[in-house]
């Protein structure tokens, strides 16, 4: 787990970090964040909490439900969290906070928002995702679009937690890695490297010809650890899978990430959300404007 304090440019003032615990999260989760409160310097004012947490998230009672993580299901992670830190709270999945942290901060921020179309990837401990059209967004039925773990890329592969066979988040994610192996994430073997590559070539390929993107950043600590290899046979892959016309131009690319990393990502979120509740209470009537 690792909190932080992000200012208004998005620069990283205090950060710190702790080895999330077999059992007691909560207790530990509350302890971080009073750390990293207390460690605040005075000029620096919080305004709101942004969470990255897994999907698929219940909007209506701030509450997560990851799958395999029954633990969590239905805890309401926004309304505890906002009783420790005293402020408002908002969560939203690593992918949809990857996204809009690429449009605050990352190359996509310097394109009108007309040319910013892209799909965004977190290979975490999971895989995640997002969807951005016209330099919005995409929220879905439920606001839980973009899990895009759950592509089928092996179809006589290994079982997901979901109950599905082949899915991304089996060969992508930190977690089916290092179940595949025996093995920490840094010390996999080339050849694990390069399946993971050629798994995430298969989705990136057909999320592009599914969504008409030409773009799709990835980013988390898979990538970041496996490095050049894992992108280059992701880039192979991609090649003998993406023939369709319209996707000649399509770029598949790491985040900078010492620009939008997870805080930048957590602190985009309760960014967005700021940015949304200020909007509702510029267009409510003036009488209103105190309530």
């Amino acid at each position: 787990m690792i909190a932080g304090i992000v200012d208004t440019d998005g620069e990283i003032v205090v950060r710190d970090r702790l080895t999330t615990p077999a059992r007691n999260v909560w207790p530990s989760l509350t302890q971080l964040v009073r750390r990293v409160l207390a460690a605040n310097p005075s000029d620096v004012v919080p305004a709101a909490v942004g969470i990255t947490c897994p999907g698929p998230i219940d909007r209506g009672t701030g509450a997560m439900k990851p799958v395999g993580m029954p633990l969590w299901h239905d805890f309401p992670l926004r309304r505890e969290l906002a009783h420790v830190s005293g402020l408002p709270v908002d969560l939203d999945t690593a992918g949809r906070g990857l996204a809009l942290a690429e449009l605050w901060r990352g190359e996509s921020s310097e394109l009108a928002p007309v040319k910013q179309q892209m799909a965004a990837l977190v290979l975490g401990d999971d895989v995640d995702g997002a969807l951005v059209v016209n330099g919005k967004l995409a929220e879905g039925l439920t606001g839980n679009l973009g899990q895009f773990g759950h592509l089928i890329v092996e179809p006589d592969g290994t079982e997901c937690a979901c109950g599905a066979i082949g899915c991304l988040t089996v060969y992508a994610g930190a977690k089916g890695i290092e179940a595949s192996t025996g093995r920490d994430l840094r010390r996999t073997p080339p050849a694990i490297i390069e399946r993971t590559g050629i798994m995430v070539g298969r989705a990136c390929a057909s999320m592009a010809a599914m969504l008409d993107v030409a773009d799709i950043v990835i980013g988390g600590v898979v990538p970041s650890v496996f490095g050049a290899p894992f992108f280059d046979a992701l880039a192979r892959e991609l090649d003998q899978r993406s023939g369709l016309d319209h996707l000649g131009s399509l770029r598949v690319r790491g985040t900078e990430s010492g620009r939008v990393g997870p805080l930048v990502a957590a602190a985009a979120i309760a960014r967005h959300a700021e940015a949304g509740r200020t909007a509702e209470k510029a267009d409510l009537p003036v009488g209103n404007q105190n309530n």
